[in-house]
């Protein structure tokens, strides 16, 4: 672990450059996100891993916004097609309301890009609601970078038998308290969007016929 930060710090400015450089290939190919909030809290600490995940996350969902409107767009509308559950979730998809909400729940990050790049969504609705990336990235953030102290933790008490130097049981009941509640508070608010969601869609389901 300790050859692994040596490097990193070697790498300096490169180091946030190749993270996000990773985060967004790897997201519009839908490899998942999660590895790479998590990734950012073990490397940057929680503060600077949420920023360069949320700079990273709005640069890959601003990209496969671009590559769904503009070059796989007929070949989603296809599959839309193919599967009518999904394309009722895609004309959900169309409100503003709806795409924050879905930020806010744990629904797959890259595909909600593509689906909503598909859809009737203003480029400007999709982007403002890229702001409701942040509670799920902050929490996973969190997650790592409490991981990683964990480690480093226990690595240091195994060698000397004591906390590290400068710390104490208040930082740490600080550190993990935090924890809980920056994931207590994601649950929650995810909760509350996909129930908000759930009870649009079936709003729509009872109007539709009538239309």
């Amino acid at each position: 672990m300790n050859n692994l930060d040596s490097h990193l710090e070697r790498l300096g400015f490169w180091c946030p450059v190749l993270f996000v450089a990773m985060f967004v290939v790897g997201t519009t190919v839908l490899f998942p996100e999660t590895i790479f909030a998590l990734a950012a809290g073990a490397i940057f600490g929680v503060w600077w891993g949420l920023l360069w995940v949320t700079v990273s996350g709005v640069l890959a969902a601003f990209l496969m916004f671009f590559i769904g409107r503009h070059l796989l767009k007929s070949r989603v509308e296809k599959l839309l097609l193919k599967h009518p559950k999904l394309q009722s979730f895609n004309k959900a998809v169309s409100s503003f309301k709806i795409i924050a909400l879905l930020r806010l729940s744990p629904f797959n990050f890259s595909a909600l890009c593509y689906l909503a790049s598909v859809s009737k969504l203003k480029f400007s609705d999709y982007a403002y609601a890229s702001i409701a990336m942040i509670p799920g990235f902050l929490s996973t953030t969190y997650i790592g970078y409490a991981a990683k102290h964990a480690a480093d933790l226990s690595k240091t008490y195994k060698v000397t038998g004591e906390l590290p130097k400068g710390d104490s049981l208040v930082h740490e009941i600080t550190i993990y308290g935090g924890l809980v509640v920056a994931v207590s508070i994601s649950i929650i608010v995810a909760r509350i969007a996909l129930k908000t969601v759930k009870n649009y869609n079936s709003s729509e389901t009872q109007i539709s016929p009538n239309r």
